[in-house]
C-alpha cells in the first residue's frame, strides 16, 4: 500500500471543499474532541484507508499516549507473527522414579512453558483438565505416589507481575501474576469442601501469590478426587532437575488461533503477559519480559513503525509506563492484514454490539456487527482501535486514544463510539 499521507488536518482542509464527505468527517471529529469538557484532555486520532494510503483524519497521530489495553493489539499481532496460529503449549509430566504395580516410587514432576488455557474461560471448568491429568496417571496404573509433586525448570524466571503494575491492582483478578504453570488465569484454587462432598466450589479465593504452586495445588486436589494417594508434599519451590527423568505424558494446549479470542474479546491480561514471555522464550531463548520487549520492538521496526513511536513495558497494557502513538497502532493493524492468518486476528477482536468488551456499545448504529476493535481502560486513559467497513465497502483502520481526562470515562467512550459509527456510515463519494 502507499505510505500514509500524514499531513496536518488543518492544511488539508484549506484545500478541501467544505461540502466534501472527508471535510465533513474531519469537522465532525474536531467538534467531538474539542468539546469544552475535554479542554484539559489529550486526544490522538488517526484514520486511514489502507487500500489507497489516504489519511482521512489525523490529530496528534505521532504523539505518545498511554494505550491501556490497546497494548494487546501489539502483543497479539507479534505473537501471531512470531509464533504462528498453530503454536501450542506443552506441559510435561515426568517422574524420577519407577512405576511398580500401582506405586510410583519417586516424585511426580511437572515442566511448564506457560500454557494459559487451563481456565474456566477456555475449558468450561478448569478443574476438568486437572481431573483428566489425574485420569492419565490412573491409566498408567498409578494409585499411589511415594514422593512429592513439584515443578522442574524455570521457563519464566522473571517477576510474576508486569513492569509498572500498581500495588492496588495486584489484589484484583486482572492483576494476577503469571508463571510457566498457571491455573485459571492466576486465581488461587479454593479449598475442597469437607468430606464426603469433595466437589470444588465455583468461586476462587483471589489472585494466587504463587501461580505455579496454585497450579500444583489444583492438580493435587484432582489426585485426591481420583483417589490417588501422595505421601510427599506439594513443593512450592523449583525442584532441582534430577539426573534421570522419564516422561509419563504431555498436556498439549489448544492452538494460538483459539487462544487469541480468549485474550482479545474479554481483554484478558494474564494471557497477554504469558504471550509476551512466550515470545521471549521461543524466539530469544529466555522467557522474560526484557527479552520479549527487544524481540517485539524489532518486529515493530520491521513493520515500518517509527523507532520513537513505542515504549513497551508489559504485554497487557495494565502498566501506565506503556506508550504508543496512533501511528504505531494503525501501522500494526495494517501490517497484520497481510498475514495469512489475518482472519484469525480479525475475528478474535471484539465486535461492536455483538461480543467482547464492546458487546453493548454502538448498538443500533451502522457500527453494530461491523466494527472489530480493541478497547482500553485505565484511570486516565481510554482507547478504541481497530477496523470498520465504510458504507462504500472500504475497510478503514482507526485508532482513538484519550489521555489525562477528568470527565467520566463514559464521555470519552461516547466520543469514540460516535466516531466509529460515523466511519461505518461514511461514503467517500
Amino acid at each position: 500500500m502507499a505510505p500514509f499521507a500524514l499531513t496536518a488536518c488543518v492544511t488539508v482542509m484549506k484545500t478541501a471543499h467544505l461540502s466534501s464527505p472527508r471535510s465533513g468527517l474531519r469537522l465532525e471529529i474536531d467538534s467531538l474532541t474539542s468539546q469544552p469538557e475535554f479542554r484539559n484532555a489529550q486526544w490522538g486520532v488517526l484514520i486511514v484507508n489502507p487500500r489507497t494510503g489516504d489519511t482521512l483524519y489525523s490529530k496528534n497521530a505521532g504523539k505518545l499516549f498511554m494505550p491501556a489495553s490497546n497494548m494487546k493489539i501489539i502483543t497479539s499481532a507479534a505473537a501471531l507473527t512470531l509464533l504462528g496460529p498453530d503454536y501450542r503449549y506443552r506441559t510435561t509430566f515426568l517422574t524420577d522414579g519407577e512405576v511398580r504395580d500401582s506405586l510410583l516410587d519417586g516424585n511426580l514432576l511437572v515442566i511448564g512453558r506457560g500454557d494459559p488455557t487451563v481456565s474456566d474461560r477456555m475449558r468450561g471448568t478448569a478443574t476438568t483438565v486437572m481431573d483428566a491429568l489425574a485420569d492419565s496417571l490412573r491409566a498408567h496404573g498409578i494409585r499411589q505416589i511415594s514422593g512429592s509433586l513439584a515443578r522442574v525448570g524455570n521457563a519464566f524466571p522473571d517477576s510474576i507481575y508486569g513492569y509498572g503494575w500498581e500495588w492496588d491492582d495486584l489484589g484484583e483478578y486482572y492483576g494476577a501474576g503469571v508463571d510457566e504453570l498457571i491455573f485459571n488465569e492466576g486465581m488461587a484454587p479454593t479449598k475442597l469442601r469437607p468430606p464426603p462432598d469433595t466437589a470444588r466450589d465455583s468461586l476462587y479465593s483471589g489472585p494466587a501469590k504463587n501461580p505455579a504452586k496454585a497450579y500444583l495445588d489444583a492438580f493435587h486436589d484432582a489426585l485426591v478426587r481420583k483417589s490417588i494417594r501422595m505421601d510427599g508434599a506439594v513443593r512450592d519451590s523449583i525442584f532441582p532437575t534430577p539426573f534421570k527423568m522419564d516422561t509419563l505424558f504431555v498436556l498439549v494446549s489448544p492452538p494460538l488461533r483459539e487462544i487469541l479470542p480468549a485474550l482479545m474479546k474479554p481483554s484478558q491480561n494474564q494471557i497477554a503477559e504469558i504471550l509476551l514471555r512466550t515470545i521471549g522464550l521461543e524466539r530469544g531463548g529466555l522467557g522474560t519480559a526484557d527479552s520479549a520487549r527487544k524481540i517485539v520492538g524489532q518486529q515493530l521496526l520491521a513493520w515500518g513503525v517509527q523507532p520513537d513511536g513505542f515504549v513497551i513495558r508489559d504485554g497487557s497494557g495494565l502498566s501506565d509506563q506503556d506508550l504508543l502513538t496512533p501511528e504505531t497502532i494503525v501501522r500494526v493493524l495494517d501490517r497484520i492484514q497481510r498475514d495469512t492468518a489475518f482472519a484469525t486476528y480479525y475475528n478474535a477482536m471484539p465486535i461492536a454490539g455483538v461480543d467482547g468488551t464492546i458487546d453493548t456499545r454502538m448498538k443500533g448504529t451502522p457500527a453494530e456487527g461491523n466494527v472489530h476493535a480493541k478497547t482500553g481502560t485505565l484511570a486516565k486513559a481510554r482507547s478504541l482501535s481497530g477496523y470498520v467497513t465504510s458504507a462504500d465497502g472500504e475497510r478503514l483502520i482507526f485508532s482513538i486514544l484519550a489521555n489525562n481526562t477528568t470527565t467520566p470515562g463514559s464521555a470519552v467512550t461516547h466520543v469514540a463510539d460516535e466516531i466509529a459509527a460515523s466511519l461505518a456510515a461514511y461514503r467517500e463519494h
